[in-house]
């Protein structure tokens, strides 16, 4: 991809993609000014940090699991499923065509677009661990057929000597769409909306040369760890929600010894 972008344009770069910019010589613009030409540019560039914030299929898989009682941990054999489970949720301009208005207007997900989610969760359920869920195998095939990269332990088939017997595998059974749908509601309902309104609430009016910006923004950061905390015990998991507990408690022990210190 090589492209000049104009004034007003926005490019959406993917989580993990390389790029870099610069200003292209020829590309000058008349000044409404003065009327000369000028090569000046300046982007601004954007983002919510889904990696940290939990908004990812890997997030996803994770609170699936954990709060199936199933096991999430997992040795990635592959870049390629790595960086797809690393795909940000489809929220926002990423959710399929009119679904992010509708779920916008009413604060719930339509059937369709836990569907979208859904399947994406399964087809990289089944990338992720082929041999591990009792799926047809032309499903396994067809998974594993639109990836560059395999894993040779990923074969459906299996293969025995006449001298040793042969080994039975018991598979799991993988999650239904049913037991994923209120873990995806939770996700998009009441995870990223909270994420979103605190976001929305520390960038605006923000002057950062003012007291009240700066404790606006602690504050924030704080309601940040508590959303991360309470997905850690929606999923089950005791020590996420500790972990984001004992950070608050740190943060809020540096704001009072920072206020004593200004007051001396």
């Amino acid at each position: 991809l090589d492209i000049v972008m104009e004034a007003g344009d926005v490019l959406y770069v993917p989580t993990g993609f390389p790029h870099t910019t610069d200003t292209v010589e020829g590309t000058a613009v008349t000044s409404a000014d003065d009327g000369n030409e000028t090569t000046t540019s300046v982007h601004l560039t954007m983002g919510l940090d889904t990696h940290v914030f939990g908004l990812t299929y890997a997030h996803l898989r994770w609170a699936i699991l954990s709060k199936m009682k199933k096991v999430h941990a997992i040795a990635i054999r592959t870049d390629e499923v790595y960086w797809q489970t690393l795909e940000t949720l489809p929220l926002g301009f990423l959710a399929p065509k009119g679904e992010w208005e509708r779920f916008h207007d009413k604060g719930v997900m339509s059937d369709e677009y836990v569907d979208v989610v859904a399947t994406e969760m399964r087809r990289l359920l089944i990338a992720l661990e082929p041999q591990r869920w009792n799926v047809p195998p032309k499903e396994i095939e067809e998974v594993l057929s639109h990836l560059t990269e395999t894993d040779e332990t990923s074969s459906t088939s299996t293969s025995t000597s006449t001298s040793t017997p042969p080994i039975t595998v018991t598979r799991e059974p993988i999650p239904t769409r049913d037991e994923m749908t209120p873990i995806i509601r939770y996700f998009f309902e009441t995870h990223a909306v909270n994420l979103f309104a605190i976001q929305n609430h520390m960038f605006t009016n923000v002057d950062p040369h003012s007291d009240d910006t700066i404790m606006k923004a602690y504050h924030s950061s704080q309601d940040q760890n508590k959303i991360m905390g309470d997905l850690g015990a929606f999923a089950g998991n005791a020590d996420m929600k500790e972990r984001y507990e004992i950070m608050e408690q740190k943060r809020e022990e540096w704001a009072r010894d920072a206020l004593a210190a200004n007051q001396k």
